[in-house]
């Protein structure tokens, strides 16, 4: 048998990795959403749903037993309108649907449902004919340039190329060789996204070459004006003096001000800065992650030790949860949320350093 499969397969087995040049940050390929499901991380992702759900019945049975079921529905109508929400959001994410979703809103109406499922369907069919992906196996790679899909035997791989697509590299173009000289180029370009390269170096190891049209001087991967920079930076870090400011004033002037209120500010300035110095992919791959997560995690819980503090002593961090609220689904949603964050983070740090780019 060949380097090249005469015809396509059914069930490939595990993906490890996958790109569709058709699809945005927003959608998922069937490939990717089959290979996720069938994943521990999916299950992660959407356990939330399911302890939202059990802890909302259980609340409603325990409070019906209380104060009966009708007032006990009332004290639930906006946890509950919470927990559908929340959990709204974690099956769009999980299931990639984000993009069929936006598209769904965007009529303004719902009512005709087959209308709109038969124009994504024709949609569909259109994009399939230009499309140009990337899906890598254990045993085969999957190449489909303008709708023509084409298998290969990765046992037969001998060398895959990344090759700088324009002067600053901002893209490339990938080819993969053959133990018999065979070349195959791929229609699609790859962003330099360092998640992504790590990707194809976890998978190919030593077989991965990447060789950039000329060679970047530093300073030269900005995107943005010196003066540009000068400026949001000046912007941004007035909301970390302002968190600064906060915490100053709860040990020096007024202890009643939180000091969740500070870290806040502190650490919102310092997502800005990240979206400001995007070009360094650390700052997105690794601070952003771990900045969110802290947030995510630390910020409901201080809401609720203040209204524990502020109502006197009537209403203990116990009393929150004794009814299932929106404040109980928001510690809940937004922990589970920032402890992947920061899992994330922490993962992208270790790929850093793991396959960093050596200088010869």
């Amino acid at each position: 048998m060949g380097f090249k499969l005469d015809y396509e397969l059914t069930d490939y087995g595990k993906l490890l990795f996958d790109f569709d040049g058709n699809l945005n940050g927003m959608e998922m390929s069937k490939q990717r959403r089959k290979a996720l499901v069938g994943s521990l991380g999916f299950y992660i992702l959407i356990a939330p749903v399911f302890l939202m759900v059990v802890w909302f019945i259980a609340s409603l049975i325990s409070n019906s037993i209380k104060f009966g079921f009708w007032k006990s529905l009332g004290l639930h109508l906006s946890g509950f309108f919470a927990m559908f929400v929340m959990s709204l959001i974690l099956l769009l994410s999980a299931f990639g649907g984000w993009g069929k979703f936006a598209r769904m809103a965007s009529r303004g109406k719902l009512s005709d449902i087959k209308e709109f499922n038969a124009r994504e369907i024709e949609q569909e069919e259109i994009s399939s004919k230009k499309r140009n992906s990337i899906q890598i196996y254990e045993e085969w790679l999957v190449i489909t340039n303008c709708g023509w899909t084409e298998v290969y035997d990765m046992s037969m791989l001998e060398k895959v190329k990344l090759e700088g697509n324009d002067v600053r590299n901002k893209s490339y173009i990938i080819s993969f060789t053959s133990t018999k000289g065979e070349t195959v180029y791929s229609a699609l370009t790859i962003p330099r996204e360092k998640t992504l390269i790590i990707q194809l170096k976890k998978i190919f190891k030593d077989k991965l070459v990447i060789q950039n049209r000329v060679a970047q001087k530093r300073g030269k991967l900005r995107n943005k004006p010196v003066g540009t920079l000068i400026g949001l930076t000046f912007f941004v870090s007035i909301f970390i003096l302002a968190g600064i400011g906060i915490i100053l004033m709860h040990f020096y002037i007024e202890p009643s001000i939180p000091i969740f209120l500070g870290a806040f500010f502190i650490i919102g300035g310092c997502i800005g800065l990240c979206g400001v110095y995007d070009f360094i992919p650390a700052l997105k791959d690794v601070l952003v992650p771990l900045l969110f997560g802290s947030v995510f995690m630390f910020f409901p819980i201080s809401i609720v030790q203040v209204i524990a503090k502020q109502s006197g002593g009537v209403m203990s961090v116990k009393d929150i949860f004794g009814i299932f609220s929106p404040i109980s689904a928001a510690v809940l949603f937004f922990g589970w949320l920032g402890l992947l964050l920061i899992y994330t983070g922490i993962k992208n740090i270790i790929d850093y350093i793991r396959y960093r780019e050596r200088r010869k």
